[in-house]
């Protein structure tokens, strides 16, 4: 049998062990504790990064809708800005009558700048640009260089943000072999 001091030394020796694996134990949990609140405080600022994200991609939304909701409008001003401003050339108009219309004319390009549209008209010989440009007519080239670009504009665009309100429109080159013969010949008709 056990004698009454080896059951103390025994119970002091579970007591030493079961101490030493509370102090494990609450070592784990103060360590795990402050595992959470890190992975806690990094989650919070995450979640606030995203929000900060969303609200700006929010806010240039809101900001972009708020002028395409008014892009059919604008293409009717648009189109009457480009479509009528020749009646300004017109001698029969009275010169009090020009003098109003050049005004309105100039408060319709106002409405379109504060959208951000232009006014735009292509140079000859630029290269043509399809989105922007409508083809009226095709003038025969014999440079190859000259193909596909501007002859002549015959009605400005309008176009905002790079897209068109009122397509340009224009005369275009267009490379043709039988140019070059047409003009040899009328260069050898010369030389005689």
């Amino acid at each position: 049998m056990e004698t009454q001091s080896e059951i103390v030394a025994e119970e002091i020796s579970e007591q030493n062990q079961f101490a030493a694996t509370v102090e494990k134990i609450l070592d784990l949990q103060e360590k795990n504790s402050r595992q959470l609140t890190q992975v806690l405080r990094e989650n919070v600022n995450f979640q606030n990064q995203v929000r900060i994200g969303m609200q700006k991609e929010l806010d240039a939304f809101r900001e972009q809708q708020r002028g395409e909701e008014f892009t059919p409008i604008l293409k009717s001003v648009a189109t009457v800005c480009v479509e009528y401003r020749k009646l300004l050339a017109d001698e029969s108009i009275s010169r009090r009558m020009r003098r109003t219309l050049n005004l309105m004319f100039d408060e319709l390009e106002d409405i379109l700048a504060e959208y951000d549209a232009e006014i735009f008209t292509s140079r000859v010989g630029e290269q043509r640009r399809p989105l922007l440009t409508k083809i009226v007519d095709t003038v025969k080239t014999a440079d190859k260089n000259l193909h596909n670009t501007i002859a002549r504009s015959r009605r400005p665009g309008v176009m905002r943000n790079g897209r068109p309100l009122y397509r340009e429109f224009v005369d275009v080159y267009v490379y043709d072999a039988s140019a070059i013969t047409t003009v040899r010949k009328s260069e050898s008709v010369r030389t005689e």
